[in-house]
């Protein structure tokens, strides 16, 4: 459908509270933070509605983890049906969805999806593919780290690979790649009439860590360097097209731009 303008919302879909130190690099050991679980909806004026994101699986207690339910536990979970009923929106209603990577709490969703016009062409990065796919097909019952095969191994999805080099969806809507979190993560650069947005996801957790550059904690990524390196680039791309940046789980940005609504 035609949009007379591009606009976002960023959707709740709950939250998980846990170690910061699983986060955030912090000496503090006994330090508590609440991450958001989020998706972005885009209505754009060319391509339609867009949802960036699909947040944690509402059937988590049976597909998760022991591991991933003790260090990561769900405080409060709002299904990606219920936010988007909210908006008066049904699945159906999505034309492009995008995966920004296939972690439990991004693609935990995606099940709904199945056989709909958007979930036949869901986009995702080549390279995460590659890894996501090989590690659910050979990991001891298809759960490698934060990756759960049943969430996005379904026969109803068919994915669209974003290659490394990203990818122009619109001229005020564009898609890369980072090597950062995963082996491949799609951020997203949104024109706005304030501005470009820069939505990185989980490459960088906060803004803490984005302004004060401290590394994740956990074992996600594998080495420091692939942090600082990613974040090199996406402080050049902030000065570049002076945007402001969108982060991964940072509770206090998602609460503020939550209550914004519609952004335009």
């Amino acid at each position: 459908m035609a949009m007379k303008k591009t606009r976002v919302r960023v959707l709740d879909l709950g939250n998980m509270t846990f170690s910061k130190k699983e986060l955030v690099r912090t000496p503090d050991e006994a330090a508590m933070i609440v991450s958001p679980a989020q998706a972005v909806l885009i209505e754009h004026h060319e391509l339609g509605r867009i949802l960036y994101d699909t947040g944690n699986d509402e059937a988590w207690e049976a597909t998760y983890s022991d591991d991933m339910k003790a260090t990561y536990p769900i405080t409060k979970l709002v299904g990606i049906e219920e936010a988007l009923a909210k908006e008066g929106l049904t699945v159906d209603d999505i034309d492009l969805l995008i995966l920004s990577h296939l972690h439990f709490d991004h693609a935990g969703g995606l099940r709904h999806f199945e056989g709909t016009r958007a979930g036949g062409q869901v986009m995702a990065s080549e390279t995460e593919l590659h890894d996501a796919l090989y590690k659910a097909y050979t990991a001891p019952g298809g759960i490698s780290g934060a990756y759960i095969r049943p969430l996005y191994c379904l026969p109803g999805i068919s994915f669209q690979p974003v290659p490394d080099e990203g990818m122009k969806l619109a001229d005020d809507l564009v898609l890369f790649v980072q090597k950062c979190h995963t082996a491949g993560l799609v951020g997203m650069r949104v024109k706005l009439d304030g501005g470009w947005v820069i939505f990185c996801s989980d490459t960088v957790y906060t803004r803490e860590a984005y302004e004060q550059q401290l590394p994740p904690g956990g074992a996600i990524n594998e080495t420091d360097d692939e942090f600082f390196e990613n974040l090199k680039l996406l402080k050049i791309m902030e000065q570049t097209y002076q945007a402001e940046v969108f982060f991964g789980h940072d509770i206090d940005q998602a609460t503020a731009w939550q209550a914004k609504g519609w952004i335009e």
